[in-house]
């Protein structure tokens, strides 16, 4: 018998809608995250720009500096210099990662641990199997969230290819041996695989293939990928958008790997970001070349903008503190000798502005051209936010005719500083049409519907 029309539509509609309400996409605020590290991170000082931290977690810091050593959680290797008296004047003796831990979840982290292994090569370990699978319960028996909450996530590795450091089949061995500790100490904390890349990988990432019929020894899919305009030696980055540029199409490729291969996983881009120095480059790389820390702070704000669009769950931005070297991952701070770059700021705004809100629509994303993203909040659909921008890659200005979707509330320009005036006038007619200029810094529109 055939189905009436309204009956089929109506059965569709709410497949789509059930699908969608299933796996919506994550509010900004869940979605946005920063690279922290150990005790340099300052925990209150970021804690503005995102609720999300990773921290590389040495192993070798754990295990006093000698693979296969026993832990002695929550306390970690000794840090600091003594003076002439005996006393610490760094880092007071031993790292405790509760009290590190805990003073980043009260300024309002959520913790995932990268636990950096990659320094032990791989015929170091005196038992690879048994070391790797004693620490990751020994980790999670402590860290977990079932017991001392002091991280949701660990990773098994960063990126252990670097120098060849390990292959695709030596990885395999500490995946499977320290994710089944892992799971044994804690079955709720959430499994992150080491940084992997789909198609020809960097020399960093190990292959996405290598997670091949592991299933069982992750729950989330790590990438990390960087808006490359060209390689060594100039190291130059672009405007994520840039289609001449392979970030986002790597991206897609992972994510499509993970549908074809991993359906169910989630992925995670755990570094992402843009070298901006004051410097000119010193004499062992004079071809290196940074952005503009106006051009940092965009790009930055943009990335986050565009992944938001595709099916990942989390980015973290690299990095957070730099001391201003002119050279590849050396300037990419958002801060620079712990004072605010224009990127502070700009972070700052997004997060403030859309923390509560996630994306609904893409209204206009033109390459070279205009991009406007629509965003709800999650509580309240009628509040929506859109944010609108050039993507060209140059300093060009763009007044450009929008039909609002509602009441227009305000209007705010991306900031560049603490207390710059951010606020644009925009004139609306009675169609609720309005010229809205567009720049490579992002303009945010408040509405009511």
């Amino acid at each position: 018998m055939r189905m009436p029309n309204i009956l089929l539509g109506l059965l569709v509609f709410l497949a789509t809608s059930t699908a969608f309400a299933a796996d919506p996409k994550p509010l900004m605020r869940d979605f946005m995250g920063i690279n922290g590290h150990t005790i340099q991170f300052k925990s209150d000082l970021y804690a503005p720009l995102c609720r999300l931290v990773r921290d590389y977690h040495p192993y070798f810091w754990d295990v006093d500096n000698k693979p296969g050593n026993p832990t002695h959680f929550p306390l970690g290797i000794e840090l600091g210099w003594k003076d002439k008296t005996g006393k610490f004047r760094d880092w007071p003796g031993r790292v405790d990662w509760n009290v590190l831990y805990t003073q980043w979840q009260k300024d309002g982290f959520e913790v995932d641990a990268c636990l950096q292994f990659d320094g032990v090569k791989f015929d170091k370990w005196p038992d690879i199997e048994k070391n790797t699978y004693e620490y990751g319960k020994a980790f999670a028996s402590y860290c977990g969230p079932s017991h001392h909450k002091l991280v949701t996530s660990a990773e098994i590795g960063n990126e252990p290819a670097g120098n060849k450091q390990y292959s695709a089949e030596q990885y395999k061995v500490v995946l499977r041996n320290m994710s089944r500790g892992l799971r044994e100490g804690d079955p709720k904390l959430k499994i992150v695989s080491c940084a992997v890349q789909a198609g020809k990988a960097d020399g960093y990432c190990e292959p996405i293939d290598v997670l091949k019929g592991e299933d069982k020894s992750y729950d989330v899919i790590n990438l990390h990928q960087y808006a490359f305009l060209s390689a060594w030696p100039t190291y130059e980055r672009s405007y994520p958008e840039n289609e001449k540029i392979e970030f986002l199409r790597q991206l897609q490729k992972g994510l499509d790997w993970r549908r074809g291969n991993a359906p169910g996983k989630q992925v995670w881009l755990t570094e992402f970001g843009y070298d901006s120095s004051t410097k000119k480059p010193d004499a062992k790389n004079p071809q290196w070349k940074g952005c503009t820390d106006l051009q940092q702070a965009q790009w930055i704000v943009r990335s986050f903008l565009v992944m938001s669009e595709l099916d990942l769950q989390r980015a973290y931005l690299y990095f957070f503190d730099d001391n201003d070297q002119p050279s590849v991952h050396a300037a990419s701070g958002v801060t620079r000798h712990l004072e605010p770059k224009p990127s502070y700021w700009a972070m700052r705004h997004l997060y403030q502005s859309l923390g509560d809100y996630r994306l609904n629509n893409v209204i206009e994303k033109k390459a070279g051209g205009a991009y406007v993203f629509e965003f709800v909040n999650g509580k309240k659909a009628s509040q929506i936010v859109w944010v609108a921008w050039l993507a060209s890659g140059t300093s060009e200005e763009l007044e450009k005719e929008l039909k609002l979707p509602g009441k227009l509330i305000k209007a705010e320009r991306m900031p560049l500083a603490e207390n710059e005036k951010i606020t644009v006038t925009i004139d609306v007619q009675m169609n609720r049409s309005a010229k809205v200029p567009l720049t490579e810094s992002p303009i945010y529109l408040w509405f009511d519907r």
